[in-house]
C-alpha cells in the first residue's frame, strides 16, 4: 500500500493580474481592425477564465516580447529548474528523509525540452544517489499530476521499501506568443501559469495525506490532436480542438466501470481534479455527480495561480491537506491532458496527525 506526503510547491516571483495580460494583449494586437479581437472579446475571454492572478518565471514584459523556440526555452528554463530544485529539497525534508533515502525519482516538464533533463539535474543538484531510479517524462503535459503519482504507487505497491520522489516542473509562460491573436491564441496567454511541485510516495503513512488503493489510465482513441503542444521557430504553441473542453465526458463511462468493479456503489467524499477551465470543473462535477463544492480546491487553485499543467493536482492536492478532511474518507484524484488522455488514483483520505 503506498502513501502520498503533501506536496510542497513552489512559485516564481512574479505575479501577474489578469487585468495586466488583457492590457498586454489588447497592447499587442495587429493594427488592421479586420486583424484585431475588439476588447470587449477579449475581456469576455479572461473574464470566463475566472483567473484572478499567476505566477510567470520572468516578468510579463519579458514573457510577451517575441523570440525564437531556443531562446524563450533558454530563458525559462533554467528559472523551472530553480524552483524544481527548491521544491524537491523541501518535499524530502517534509517526509522526514534525507537525499539518501530516495530509491526512485519521477520527473515530469513538458514545456521547457532538455537533454539531459530535470531528472539528471536533480541527482546532481540534490546529491542524490548515483544509482537512484531515475523515470523522466516529457510528454504527458497536464495529465502528469495522477499519472506520475499513479507509477510511484504501482513502484511502491511492488517494492515495499522503495521512497519514490515526485517532482514537477513547468513554465507554462513559455506558451505566451503574443503574435497569436486569434481566440485560442488569447485564450491560452490568459490560461496558464508556472511553478513546481514535489511530494513522497512511499510505504511510510506517518507524514502521509493520502492511502493510495489502486490506479487508473486511459487514452480515448482518435484524440491524438484533441490537446497538442507544437513546436514552431517563434515558440510553443498550445492547441485545441473546438470540443476538446467536453472531453472530459469521453473519460467518464471507463472510470466509473474502473472506480465500481470492486463496489457497485462507490462514490467520491474528496476529489482532488485537474483544473483545465471552469467549463471542464464543470464537466468533471456533472460526470461524478458530485456538487460543485467537492472542486473548490481545484477553482480556488485555478483561480489564484491559473492552470498549472501536471503540477496542479499536487497544488490541489496540498489544498484539500490543509482543509483536513475526515479520515478515512473516499477520495478520487484525475487528471486529463493531451491529446485526450486520463489518470487517476482511487484511495482514502489520511491525516497524518490521527
Amino acid at each position: 500500500m503506498a502513501f502520498v506526503t503533501r506536496p510542497t510547491l513552489v512559485f516564481p516571483p512574479h505575479q501577474i493580474d489578469t487585468t495586466d495580460v488583457v492590457k498586454d494583449i489588447n497592447a499587442r494586437m495587429p493594427a488592421p481592425p479586420e486583424e484585431r479581437l475588439p476588447p470587449a472579446v477579449v475581456q469576455r475571454f479572461a473574464t470566463n477564465l475566472q483567473i484572478d492572478t499567476r505566477f510567470f518565471v520572468t516578468p510579463l514584459e519579458a514573457v510577451s516580447e517575441t523570440g525564437t523556440v531556443a531562446e524563450r526555452n533558454d530563458l525559462a528554463l533554467p528559472l523551472m529548474y530553480e524552483r524544481a530544485v527548491e521544491a524537491a529539497r523541501t518535499a524530502i525534508r517534509a517526509a522526514n528523509l534525507t537525499e539518501g533515502d530516495i530509491d526512485c525519482i519521477i520527473t515530469s516538464h513538458s514545456t521547457t525540452p532538455a537533454t539531459p533533463g530535470l531528472d539528471v539535474l536533480l541527482v546532481n543538484e540534490l546529491r542524490l544517489r548515483e544509482d537512484v531510479m531515475r523515470m523522466p517524462a516529457t510528454q504527458l503535459g497536464c495529465v502528469a499530476g495522477a499519472h506520475t503519482l499513479s507509477w510511484a504507487a504501482q513502484l511502491v505497491d511492488r517494492m515495499p521499501n522503495l521512497r519514490v520522489l515526485v517532482v514537477i516542473g513547468e513554465a507554462l509562460s513559455t506558451v505566451y506568443r503574443s503574435e497569436q491573436n486569434d481566440a485560442p491564441g488569447v485564450i491560452y496567454r490568459t490560461l496558464f501559469g508556472d511553478s513546481a511541485g514535489a511530494c513522497v510516495v512511499s510505504s511510510d503513512p506517518q507524514r502521509a495525506v493520502l492511502e493510495t488503493r489502486s490506479t487508473w489510465q486511459r487514452v480515448v482513441p482518435g484524440t491524438m490532436n484533441a490537446y497538442r503542444l507544437q513546436y514552431e521557430p517563434g515558440g510553443l504553441k498550445f492547441t485545441s480542438e473546438k470540443g476538446a473542453p467536453d472531453g472530459v465526458t469521453h473519460l467518464m463511462e471507463p472510470l466509473w466501470a474502473w472506480l465500481r468493479s470492486d463496489d457497485p456503489d462507490w462514490t467520491p467524499e474528496v476529489v482532488v481534479a485537474h483544473p483545465g477551465s471552469p467549463s471542464i470543473l464543470e464537466s468533471t462535477a456533472k460526470g461524478l455527480g458530485c456538487p460543485p463544492e467537492f472542486l473548490r480546491h481545484s477553482l480556488e487553485s485555478l483561480r489564484t495561480r491559473g492552470n498549472l499543467g501536471g503540477a496542479a493536482v499536487l497544488d490541489i492536492l496540498a489544498r484539500t491537506a490543509d482543509s483536513r478532511p475526515p479520515h478515512g474518507s473516499r477520495t478520487l484524484m484525475l487528471s486529463i491532458g493531451p491529446g485526450l488522455t486520463g489518470a487517476a488514483i482511487e484511495g482514502r483520505w489520511h491525516n497524518p496527525c490521527r
